[in-house]
């Protein structure tokens, strides 16, 4: 992590944002929220408290490139083979799409997909298609 992404996690927890401070620190570092939290509450006590080992920047330069893309499977499958081999499928996908979200809060310029929105419009839309069939077919 570099200096400036540090200073204002400290700052929101020397103003006793603890809250801020976690989601700050995920952005920044992609750790999931029980090692944030974990670690935001190290500073608390000691404001030099180390990182817990997170993967280098460098190990997740080609994830976020294949992220950039839109390519988030192969993104996945990188992060599960190199950056961090005998994760679960859950858990890599759960810290690819971290970082996803705080590589598009930092750089949405370098995106070339947009983000994946939920399906939940395309299933209103069958829904409303099959109740729609089931009424004229009852009349």
């Amino acid at each position: 992590m570099t200096p400036a992404p540090h200073e204002a996690i400290l700052a929101e927890v020397k103003g006793g944002n603890k809250i801020a401070a976690i989601k700050l620190c995920r952005e920044a570092t992609g750790m999931g929220l029980a090692e944030a939290k974990e670690w935001v509450e190290k500073l608390e006590t000691s404001p030099d408290a180390a990182l817990s080992p997170v993967p280098e920047a460098g190990a997740l330069s080609p994830v976020a490139d294949l992220l950039f893309a839109g390519e988030k499977i192969a993104a996945i499958k990188l992060y599960r083979e190199q950056v961090k081999p005998g994760a679960g499928l859950k858990e890599s996908k759960k810290a690819v799409e971290q970082l996803e979200a705080g590589l598009r809060a930092q750089h949405p310029e370098k995106f070339s997909a947009p983000a994946q929105k939920s399906g939940c419009t395309a299933v209103l839309a069958v829904l409303a298609v099959l109740l729609v069939v089931l009424v004229w077919m009852r009349f």
